[in-house]
């Protein structure tokens, strides 16, 4: 996550907000911030979308190479973010369950979008 925190750290800089200032539009610490953008911790999905979101900027714009997100994917990461974790628990067991099913089918057939 290296990549992920020397572009949160450039965007910063370029829109010249301090650490700080970034962290409380982020709603975390200065210090978590900082070892994001060490790359010394793995960012949570809702870390990567705050981070955005204090940038001002989409969550796959940060992850650039690491991890590009589709429409789709962002949207429902976004989503996702927004439930308790027993709805995030629940949500979980039946995409699993899903996939499973959709494996055990001849071709293992599905949508890749």
């Amino acid at each position: 996550m290296e990549r992920f925190g020397r572009e949160v750290r450039r965007r910063r800089k370029g829109l010249g907000l301090t650490l700080e200032q970034l962290a409380e539009r982020a709603g975390m610490s200065a210090n978590y911030l900082g070892s994001v953008e060490r790359g010394t911790v793995n960012p949570s999905v809702s870390t990567i979308v705050a981070l955005a979101q204090g940038l001002g900027v989409a969550p796959g714009e940060l992850l650039g190479e690491v991890q590009q997100l589709t429409p789709t994917g962002r949207e429902l990461a976004e989503m996702f973010e927004l439930l308790s974790a027993e709805m995030k628990r629940i949500i979980l067991e039946l995409l699993r369950a899903a996939v499973r099913m959709m494996r055990s089918r001849p071709g293992g057939g599905g949508d890749s979008t």
